[in-house]
């Protein structure tokens, strides 16, 4: 061997070197290259860790070696560790649809971010996996909408059941029990464009049309000269502040919704306990994102609102309810218990959440809950209920009642 080497050129020789360090470093390869176990207790292949990580075996847990996202079972690696997925960590980890937003955990993505579903958008719109602007065509009940692309800001509701919280919320003007309807409530008749109760209403007294004039009222289908002192109007057998009357408000027969009071002649938005109007809308300042602390103080994107103050979290009793909202589920009728339960609006009282169930306030003046069912409020008007007239249980026979007396 040693006779042929000595014969061998110089650049032979040279050849014979680098082949041989060629495949000393390429046997080394393969052996480093050998396929990841996941199961024989040491790190190898493409693991992060021992036995976990890379493209094959399973994600590692927290405090894991990790290279990639990917790595982690929370999906999140921070400083080559696996960390607890986190809505402000700069990464879009856990459930997340986007970068610290969406999913059940964090706040709502903002418009252009990806999302998965309606609810993981701040708009409430989720086209083609990314936040859109609310619209009145979306096929999504958002925005200020009580159905889905109706009601609110957008065209009225039909009369088949669509949900409203006012009557302007239906095509028809009539919204019962939270839904819009056709049937005007008895002892009210459908009038065309409103319900009137032809025993004492002023513009339709007897028939619809039949206006009373101004020396007169309507009572018993009759226009009679009133006899009320000055500042009152005579309504049926009553007289009273039209302009303060939440059921004759503005004129006689003219009532105000669920959660109205009449103010100046006219009705005016009422809030539960703990909420305050803004504009139309009640909402509660202290975890309201859009209204935080005052009405139209919104917060940053990336901002909770927690007891009135813009925040990172949400604080302790309030829970994140997504959109932005903290959200106390023991008091909040739109959050009452758990996030997705709403309070149910009812007839003449005022939605309440107490201890995360939900009830109801007292009754509005002139109306009674004589059934004792919670879900339909205060169901009998006390001033024209033949059954309970003046009172729960009060039956007029034969009579009318009129202003809350069997005549």
């Amino acid at each position: 061997m040693r006779r042929l080497l000595k014969r061998l050129p110089l650049a032979s020789l040279v050849g014979l070197v680098v082949t041989a360090s060629t495949m000393s470093f390429m046997s080394s390869c393969r052996v480093a290259a050998k396929p990841s176990t996941c199961s024989d207790g040491l790190q190898n292949g493409e693991e992060s860790d021992v036995d976990c990580g890379g493209p094959v075996c399973a994600p590692c847990a927290v405090d894991h070696a990790c290279v990639l996202a990917g790595d982690c079972a929370t999906h999140t690696c921070i400083a080559r560790a696996c960390a607890e997925s986190s809505c402000v960590d700069g990464q879009q980890s856990g459930d997340e649809s986007d970068v610290d937003c969406g999913g059940p955990s964090c706040r709502g993505c903002a418009e252009g971010a990806s999302c998965h579903s309606a609810g993981d958008c701040t708009t409430g719109s989720c086209v083609s996996e990314l936040c859109a602007a609310a619209t009145c065509i979306d096929g999504h009940k958002n925005g200020s909408e009580t159905g889905v692309d109706c009601g609110g800001a957008c065209s009225p509701c039909p009369a088949d059941g669509g949900t409203c919280l006012r009557n302007t919320d239906c095509a028809m003007g009539v919204c019962f029990d939270g839904h819009c309807s056709t049937a005007c409530r008895a002892p009210s008749v459908d009038c065309g464009q409103a319900c009137a109760d032809l025993n004492v209403d002023p513009g339709n007294c007897g028939h619809c049309g039949t206006a009373c004039d101004g020396g007169s009222s309507c009572r018993g289908g009759l226009c009679k000269t009133t006899s009320c002192a000055a500042g009152l109007t005579e309504c049926g057998a009553a007289c009273v502040d039209v302009q303060a009357d939440a059921l004759n408000c503005g004129m006689c027969s003219h009532g105000c919704q669920a959660g109205e009071l009449c103010a100046a002649g006219s009705c005016v938005r009422v809030c539960s306990p703990g909420q305050v109007a803004c504009g139309s809308t009640c909402v509660r300042t202290e975890s309201d994102a859009q209204h935080c602390g005052m009405c139209d103080h919104a917060c940053d994107p990336e901002e909770w609102c927690s007891q009135g103050v813009c925040t990172a979290s949400c604080a302790a009793p309030f829970l994140s309810c997504g959109g932005g909202l903290c959200v106390d589920q023991s008091v909040d009728p739109d959050h009452c218990g758990t996030c997705p339960t709403a309070c149910p609006v009812v007839p003449h009282a005022t939605r309440l959440c107490l201890d995360s169930n939900c009830t109801r306030s007292i009754c509005d003046p002139g109306f009674a809950d004589c059934n004792f069912q919670v879900n339909d409020g205060c169901e009998a008007s006390l001033l024209t209920d033949n059954v309970n007239c003046g009172g729960c249980g009060i039956f007029c026979g034969p009579f009318q009642c009129d202003a809350g007396l069997c005549e």
